[in-house]
């Protein structure tokens, strides 16, 4: 008799526990997810990279009824935002991103869906920051340029260079100034003509601009030169045709550096975002101002 009353106890507890999942789960998944606004003019190549590279955070689809894929699947991949969507899920509104990545060897198909936008962080992955080109305008900040100089292979003249001017930064607003100052002597038909706007430049952040036209000119003639001597080369156009000798560039304070050069891009595969002969050189140095 006790047997079967502690037996009756045990059968009804898991009964009860049985019921509050039946009935407690459904309420849960009766919450849909539904479309408040989406914006597909989006017209501006916007890119985002993970913001917890180790989270397993999922891609969906729009009712968050499918799984896509998470991102800790593409490690070290940029992912392009193509809408802005307002999802609500109950009493709560929340702004999305239809985001995707192109295939790769390892992973064939595309990979895109719909995520929460705290997941993601505006800037360019490691995918990018290796390649031999990246146009100027998919750079955000200082630091994904300065990772571009450092990893992509086309970089080795523009790392030697700004080592070669001491006391100075490389800077990417500055880089858009001399950028969009040779961009403006150039063909619109060329591929290679950057897609900067004029009215982004932050000129007035800085003073004492200057640009060196007979550096950038060696420079796009020698592309298949050593590093070393283009360097030295530079130093002695900088010295000779404008009077910045290694003596007076120690001295010049607080200056920044405007550095963008394009070149050597042969090795590009098809994936890759430019032309297979892209050529493209600005340089300025400008005083900051405080």
């Amino acid at each position: 008799m006790k047997l079967k009353n502690g037996l009756g106890i045990v059968l009804g507890a898991t009964l009860g526990i049985a019921l509050c999942l039946i009935f407690s789960q459904p309420a849960q998944a009766a919450t849909k997810y539904t479309v408040v606004s989406e914006n597909w003019r989006i017209f501006t190549p916007i890119c985002f990279r993970a913001k917890y590279p180790n989270k397993k955070v999922a891609l969906w689809n729009k009712k968050h009824t499918k799984r896509y894929g998470y991102l800790t699947d593409r490690p070290n991949t940029t992912f392009s935002r193509t809408s802005i969507a307002v999802l609500k899920h109950g009493n709560t509104k929340a702004v999305y991103y239809y985001v995707n990545a192109g295939g790769t060897k390892k992973h064939p198909k595309s990979t895109q869906g719909y995520i929460w936008r705290g997941y993601l962080t505006k800037g360019l992955a490691m995918d990018e920051l290796k390649r031999r080109y990246v146009p100027i305008e998919l750079f955000y900040n200082n630091a994904d340029y300065a990772n571009y100089i450092k990893y992509s292979k086309s970089q080795k003249i523009t790392k030697a260079m700004v080592k070669a001017l001491p006391n100075m930064k490389l800077n990417l607003d500055l880089t858009n100034i001399a950028a969009y100052k040779v961009a403006e002597t150039m063909s619109d038909e060329d591929p290679s003509l950057p897609d900067i706007k004029s009215g982004s430049l932050k000129t007035k952040n800085y003073t004492h601009i200057t640009y060196f036209p007979k550096v950038t000119a060696y420079l796009k003639k020698s592309n298949n030169v050593a590093t070393a001597t283009r360097v030295k080369k530079v130093k002695r156009i900088l010295a000779k045709d404008y009077g910045l000798t290694s003596a007076k560039l120690k001295r010049l304070k607080n200056y920044q550096i405007g550095l963008y050069i394009a070149e050597n891009t042969t090795g590009n595969k098809a994936k890759d975002n430019a032309p297979l002969t892209t050529k493209f050189y600005a340089f300025a140095i400008a005083q900051k101002v405080k």
